[in-house]
């Protein structure tokens, strides 16, 4: 026992050291925050040192095999301590080579990404990038929409006197222009705004609070029995969000960039159009159909492979430990 808890403590040394662009989750221990999780685990020593003592004294069995169940899952709470360090660790060199094998092939470049980018950081890179077109997209329908409309009130009035006078709506057609653009802001981009900026705020708050307290809180219950199958859960679920959804959102929209404008060209007629412009036009159709599945598919697409990943995860560590 002492020597799994010796090599446990040595091997998160070399990932606090090596973890130099993301947030380690080894030094949780010595957070505000990981002061309560320390206090449990010494708790935990003393309660299996008293119980294998008690049992040896009077001979009880149950005490004895109770200190080291207990002692077997402090010792696996601590391996996995280790393990989600290195899982961080890895996603460091995994984003770098995503980058380097895919986005280099499609030939483009993007500002969110640096060699010491995080996923996360990547991620919410690149959703502000999104959310940006969306609303300088929609300031602009905007726009068009109400000057179309108030020129769609021109009209041409010709007057005889002491007989009659003739008026005509010289611009009516315009209404139909302002429709169009009314119909496109308030189906596809409001939508899109509102939902990339909620995704935004969920990765933020992902990326600021899911290491300082929701990996803490899943230790403190797996030193308990009947807490121990949540820990499991909040555990997976840590990793889940830590790792698994920035990295399938920044693959995700990695595409937003990477489409190149000549695909655009191969359905131009349908892109076309009078008022909105062609593929190259800021604005077009072409424009608004991009922010589509990153605001609306894209977003259920990582939900599903989130709950198969805990599913699979909360299984594997209820079999482990």
């Amino acid at each position: 026992m002492r020597f799994s808890i010796l090599i446990s403590f040595l091997l998160l040394l070399p990932f606090a050291h090596a973890l130099d662009c993301i947030t380690d989750a080894s030094t949780i221990i010595f957070s505000e925050q990981g002061t309560l999780l320390v206090g449990v685990i010494i708790f935990t020593f003393i309660l299996i040192i008293i119980a294998y003592l008690a049992g040896t004294a009077i001979g009880n069995a149950n005490f004895i095999v109770f200190a080291k169940d207990e002692a077997w899952h402090l010792g696996f709470s601590l391996a996995i301590l280790v393990c989600f360090s290195a899982i961080l660790y890895f996603s460091c060199s995994a984003i770098d080579m995503f980058y380097k094998t895919t986005l280099e092939e499609v030939e483009t470049s993007s500002a969110c990404y640096s060699e010491t980018a995080t996923m996360t950081g990547v991620s919410l890179c690149y959703l502000s990038v999104a959310k940006l077109d969306a609303q300088r997209m929609s300031e602009l329908y905007i726009d068009n929409y109400i000057g179309y409309l108030m020129d769609s009130t021109w009209s041409v009035t010709i007057s005889i006197p002491l007989t009659n006078s003739f008026t005509s709506a010289a611009g009516a057609w315009r209404r139909v222009v302002s429709s169009q653009y009314d119909l496109v802001l308030n189906m596809f981009l409001f939508p899109a705004l509102l939902s990339l900026s909620m995704q935004e705020l969920f990765l933020g708050f992902v990326s600021d609070s899911i290491i300082q307290w929701l990996l803490p809180i899943a230790f403190l219950l797996r030193i308990f029995i009947p807490t121990r199958g949540m820990g499991n859960m909040l555990i997976a679920l840590s990793v889940a969000l830590y790792l698994v959804v920035p990295f399938v959102y920044t693959f995700n929209l990695a595409m937003y960039d990477a489409i190149p404008d000549e695909e655009c060209l191969s359905v131009g007629g349908a892109v076309n159009d009078r008022w909105f412009g062609s593929c190259l036009d800021y604005g077009s159709f072409w424009d608004v159909a991009k922010l589509m599945p990153q605001a609306f598919f894209l977003p259920n697409l990582t939900i599903a492979l989130l709950i198969t990943f805990l599913a699979g995860a909360n299984k594997a560590l209820r079999v482990i430990g």
